[in-house]
């Protein structure tokens, strides 16, 4: 487990970039003091000033800089068409960075990610950070206006695009993609990494898992207090005899896809 040491800050959005129809950059002012992160760290926001939404928001880190904050804010309730439509020079109330594991680097050089939507996040975040040539990525969303381009045209070996739709890429999900492209000798390496929705994290390590000598994953689930605390983010993990429940907020993100109890995480 790795402390990146915390902090509670007060920040200003420096730029807003709409991306997608669903999908905002918010570059945000780094602030004094705030501590170094690494892929899978994220930060905890309050999105309004008033006691609605109550509850903070996790956002995975997608980039840090010595000047900028970066996240990817995708709009999918009140919450974070609030923080998407913030403006250059409001004001955050941010905590953070949060998370006790991180995505390690691969040994050997290279490696697959794969990405569902604003998964994509720390995934980048690991390339910008680890500067290995050898990264492949393979990235799915719904449909051509969700694959999100501008974002990924550096910093990888290869870029594989999986849309539902079929209006770019391959017509089909991600993890159907990897598994033609590991399949077929096109991308590989001993170490996969993963992040995006539950189903399709589930469905890559069922299908793929075996190929890789580690895949880790950062989980993405709703989150109350950010820190372990509550225990209303836990998901199951394979112990001796029955599942054994860890916070993915201060235990995780990050785990090893294989010591989840897939079977047992019905929870979402």
């Amino acid at each position: 487990m790795i402390d990146p040491g915390k902090g509670h800050f007060q920040a200003v959005v420096s730029r807003r970039e709409s991306l997608s129809p669903s999908c905002v950059l918010l570059s945000i002012e780094r602030p004094r003091d705030f501590p170094e992160a690494r892929p899978g760290h994220f930060v905890s926001i309050r999105v309004a000033h008033s006691i609605e939404p109550l509850l903070r928001r996790p956002y995975s880190i997608m980039d840090l800089t010595g000047s900028e904050l970066v996240l990817l804010v995708k709009v999918i309730g009140k919450g974070s068409a609030l923080l998407a439509g913030r403006e250059p020079g409001d004001e955050l109330d941010i905590i953070g960075p949060l998370g006790g594991t991180v995505f390690p680097e691969p040994e050997g050089g290279e490696a697959v990610m794969v990405a569902g939507g604003t998964g994509l996040a720390p995934v980048l975040f690991a390339a910008r950070a680890w500067r290995n040539a050898n990264l492949h990525l393979v990235y799915g969303a719904s449909c051509a206006e969700e694959i999100l381009e501008s974002i990924v045209r550096e910093g990888f070996a290869s870029t594989h695009f999986a849309t539902l739709d079929g209006s770019l890429g391959y017509h089909g999900d991600a993890v159907s993609l990897c598994a033609e492209l590991v399949n077929g000798g096109k991308v590989g390496g001993s170490y996969l990494y993963s992040c995006g929705p539950k189903g399709m994290v589930s469905a890559l390590e069922a299908g793929l898992g075996k190929r890789f000598t580690e895949h880790y994953t950062s989980l993405e689930t709703i989150m109350a207090c950010g820190v372990g605390a509550c225990r209303g983010c836990t998901v199951p993990t394979r112990g001796e005899k029955s599942p054994a429940y860890r916070s993915i907020c201060a235990d995780g993100t990050v785990f090893r896809a294989r010591e989840i109890a897939w079977e047992d995480w019905n929870d979402r």
